[in-house]
């Protein structure tokens, strides 16, 4: 049903569940790949703007070293220590290169889109060819959705 584009609420009310149940069971079985191919937020998403928030938290605990009140530099050393454990004790994130790599598949895969929509044909061979790959099967079945092609 999901598949084939029913509206959550519609598949929640068939079988008894909450809607938000339906969304995050959606979320949960699409592949990183597929949720950039869908426009959906992603780890990628999620990892940049952390290191952005863990960046401007630092530029601002800088300021307010030479600028503000004992008070002020206090609260920008929490607000950067916050963001900080976040990305290491709740994401493991302890080098931000995989937060870069991310990024990049990202727009890779941004660039995908441009082309099947240029160019559907390549589109249909880039599925055939992620077929191949039994651990891309979330990805292909989001291209397909996405090339209009049944599977």
């Amino acid at each position: 049903m999901l598949d084939d584009g029913v509206p959550y609420s519609v598949i929640a009310k068939e079988m008894s569940l909450a809607t938000s149940s339906v969304g995050r069971y959606a979320i949960a079985r699409k592949s990183e790949l597929a949720r950039v191919l869908d426009g959906e937020p992603t780890t990628a998403n999620v990892l940049t703007r952390l290191i952005e928030a863990a960046d401007h938290a630092r530029d601002s605990r800088r300021q307010a070293k030479l600028t503000g009140s004992p008070v002020h530099q206090a609260r920008m050393i929490k607000a950067e220590s916050d963001v900080l454990t976040k990305l290491i004790d709740e994401l493991g994130i302890t080098d931000t290169s995989s937060a870069e790599y991310m990024a990049e598949a990202e727009l890779f895969t941004e660039a995908v889109k441009v082309m099947i929509r240029r160019d559907p044909q390549a589109g249909l061979a880039l599925l055939s060819a992620v077929d191949t790959f039994p651990e891309l099967e979330a990805f292909a079945r989001t291209l397909a959705k996405y090339l209009g092609v049944s599977r």
